[in-house]
């Protein structure tokens, strides 16, 4: 017969054991933060689309500011996830989208994907009870975007410290010497149109995903450029040191989010290969098919903002557009950062816009961003962060 136990013979629990690393992993890369989704509606232009993205994961706090990031090339929304535990500790939100034809965000045709951008940026927001931007910022490709942005959605802008930052921006191939891009441009628009599996390729097995601005393109370049740049394209942060965990739980997380992120659509980087090398429609760029004219523009844009606005408007900080160019990028060349200067430094738009470029030793154009400690990204977030709380 059996009898029940007393409080003094019953068996203690047990200690759970800590979780393996591969959990810990999982349990970061599955936050809901970095797989989010919303659906925009048919228009007389599409049908309707999904369009995933991702947060960093401290959003609920409303307090802190907030980021958009206008990915590169082949980024997607889980820029968030390899920049989140370094906006934790700056005090600051992130957003990163996935454009169309990346991740789970829907296909569309090359002429059409600023303006679906343009309808996505505020949806989102609107999703996130987000009513404005502290900071746009882009990488590469991602230029065309923020400009787009920030001229489009212009009341999207923080009221009274608007800031832009662009690192490592692209230019048009007609104003970049850089001899890769040259030759790439020659390329036959159904070639390009093929290169999805190559990149895939070297994504995967040559290059980190901190790495993927230009996918094909930077990889070869940093490979085979005939004058190679004094820059060190080696990463000096661990994956430790970049996700604030132990060595093994970063390594599983940067492989974990590599195998997710290639069983979703990459489509979208080979898009915007071609829409980089100017193998698409007139007007695929949006409003800044000519830089020049696109800066005179938003100069305009500004002065008739504080024009109509009166004392008040003119009290409001000029927008604030920060360039960080890499020692040696190869995609843009010298003469593509030169034009890139002149353009902002246009006659009559000083008035309206405070530009401010600094150079990055030691860097790329990926490393530009993507290295912790070379890079200008974690000095970005701290001076948004510590700013905000000011």
């Amino acid at each position: 017969m059996s009898t029940a136990a007393s409080p003094n013979n019953a068996q203690s629990p047990q200690p759970s054991s800590p979780p393996s690393v591969e959990d810990e992993a999982i349990a970061i890369v599955c936050n809901r933060a970095f797989h989010q989704c919303l659906w925009l509606p048919k228009t007389p232009s599409h049908d309707r689309l999904r369009v995933t993205f991702a947060t960093t994961s401290n959003f609920s706090d409303y307090t802190l500011p907030v980021a958009l990031y206008c990915v590169p090339m082949f980024g997607s929304r889980y820029g968030s996830l390899n920049w989140d535990h370094t906006a934790k500790i700056a005090g600051v939100r992130m957003i990163a989208v996935d454009r169309p034809g990346m991740g789970g965000s829907s296909l569309v045709p090359l002429n059409l994907r600023v303006k679906v951008w343009i309808e996505t940026v505020p949806a989102v927001l609107q999703a996130l009870d987000v009513k404005h931007i502290d900071l746009l910022f882009s990488h590469s490709a991602g230029t065309i975007y923020a400009m787009n942005t920030m001229y489009t959605l212009r009341h999207l802008l923080h009221p009274q410290r608007p800031s832009v930052v662009f690192f490592a921006p692209c230019v048009q191939v007609e104003h970049s010497q850089a001899t890769l891009i040259q030759v790439a441009s020659k390329i036959p628009n159904s070639i390009v149109g093929g290169w999805s599996p190559l990149n895939k390729f070297i994504q995967q097995r040559i290059t980190p995903m901190t790495s993927w601005s230009g996918g094909i393109f930077t990889t070869l370049a940093e490979t085979f450029q005939s004058t190679p740049g004094t820059a060190d394209t080696t990463d000096t942060a661990t994956p430790g040191e970049r996700h604030g965990t132990s060595e093994a739980v970063g390594a599983a997380i940067d492989e974990l989010s590599t195998q997710w992120f290639f069983v979703e659509d990459t489509t979208a980087g080979t898009e915007e290969a071609r829409m980089c090398l100017r193998k698409c429609e007139a007007g695929a760029w949006g409003v800044c098919e000519d830089y020049a004219q696109f800066v005179r523009m938003f100069g305009e844009l500004e002065r008739g903002r504080r024009e109509a606005g009166g004392s008040e408007a003119r009290a409001v900080e000029r927008v604030k557009v920060k360039v960080f160019f890499a020692e040696s990028d190869v995609m843009i060349g010298k003469i593509g950062r030169r034009y890139f200067e002149e353009c902002w430094r246009q006659r009559g738009v000083e008035e309206w816009v405070d530009v401010e470029t600094v150079d990055l030793s030691g860097t790329n154009h990926d490393s530009s961003i993507g290295d912790l400690k070379k890079g200008g990204m974690k000095g970005m977030l701290e001076e948004l962060g510590r700013k905000a709380r000011e």
